[in-house]
């Protein structure tokens, strides 16, 4: 008994890091093309395992992997080895390896989850790339807002007084803003991470996720890219479920809960319900108004001819399409307005602290 506790220690000390070092989406495509190429090759599970166990990248993984090879060792399956570790291996992944095992098609659903990671991976890169300089200059225009409050206008409450020269409302709001900050910057960002820490601890509650996931829903402009992102995965992880043997059901029930969005998970749950009572899919997904007119339509269409999963699939490649040149469209747009923005704040603090003084001069 006590051996068994001994090599489950350094599972549960890494869990300690999980937060910080889990594994990534480029992670996950690596190791199953890698393991789809080792099992077309003709090299065992166990053999694999045992090499991704000493060569893997990610130290999570890695040992993770050494783990899965153990339990391999011992008579286990592969998905109930990978199930052992679902805070690493996401639910997707194990229960497509369950699907293919027991289809005897491994190598093939390994090869779909690997392109299923990869267009993950690569939408997840391209969204990173477009909203870092949005949060770049969004978090340079606090940044100099700041230091002009803090370091710049104190300067001139002494050329002020000395001139004997009458603030305007708005300059002497500026000057009086510049003074708080710099009297009580410590209570400020004690409020600020306070109010970060409760909003966070909200959004963790049943109640905060499913207002946190219908606000993503219907925010303008940002919600169509939200449900275009939302809609592609729907369509590419079902089209996969589908293709690997698994039954339109069960598909759905994992599907809920691994979207991520609470909204999207009721509907799916209303979806498998009606389905239970016999209707469509297409009928189905047309009642619960969430899915647009096209995914209803090739969804009856592909119920119609037996070819439902690769219909899903190009849907989700339209989407994932339409996503990019949006994403390319909104960074194109965001980009002068967040600079404009920067130089008109800044050209607004300069003219309302000069202003004064070009008014006294005027009088002279």
């Amino acid at each position: 008994m006590q051996g068994t506790e001994d090599k489950k220690m350094p599972i549960a000390k890494s869990r300690f890091f999980l937060a910080r070092s889990r594994p990534g989406t480029r992670d996950l495509m690596i190791f199953c093309r890698q393991f789809a190429a080792m099992n077309n090759a003709g090299i065992t599970l166990l053999d694999s395992l045992r090499l991704f166990g000493t060569q893997m990248e990610q130290p999570v993984l890695r040992e993770r992997l050494r783990a899965v090879a153990a339990e391999l060792e011992r008579g286990g399956l592969l998905a109930e080895s990978l199930a052992m570790h679902d805070d690493v291996f996401p639910a997707l992944l194990i229960n497509m390896v369950e699907a293919g095992e027991e289809g005897g098609v491994l190598d093939t659903v390994l090869d779909r989850l690997a392109l299923h990671f990869e267009k993950q991976y690569d939408l997840e890169q391209k969204i990173k790339a477009a909203t870092f300089y949005p949060k770049f200059l969004t978090g340079l225009v606090f940044l100099t807002i700041t230091f002009i409050l803090m370091f710049v206008l104190p300067n001139f409450v002494g050329v002020f007084e000395n001139m004997g020269l009458e603030m305007p409302l708005l300059t002497g709001l500026l000057f009086a803003a510049g003074e708080l900050l710099t009297t009580y910057w410590h209570l400020i960002a004690l409020s600020l991470a306070a109010l970060y820490f409760v909003i966070w601890k909200y959004l963790q509650t049943e109640k905060g996720a499913r207002y946190y996931d219908r606000l993503r829903l219907i925010v303008p402009f940002f919600s169509s890219i939200y449900r275009k992102v939302v809609l592609a995965r729907f369509c590419r992880i079902l089209g996969i479920l589908l293709s690997s043997g698994m039954t339109l059901l069960p598909a759905l029930e994992l599907l809920e809960g691994i979207l991520e969005n609470v909204i999207l998970a009721e509907s799916i749950q209303i979806v498998r319900g009606r389905i239970v009572q016999g209707r469509s899919l297409a009928e189905t997904l047309a009642a619960t108004g969430f899915f647009p007119l096209m995914i209803v339509e090739m969804v009856r269409v592909g119920e119609m001819t037996g070819n439902l999963e690769n219909l899903l699939d190009k849907v989700a490649d339209f989407y994932e399409a339409d996503l990019s040149y949006t994403i390319d469209r909104l960074q194109a747009t965001l980009e002068p307005v967040l600079i404009l923005t920067l130089a008109g704040v800044v050209a607004f603090i300069a003219l309302s602290v000069l202003m004064p003084i070009f008014e006294m001069y005027q009088l002279l």
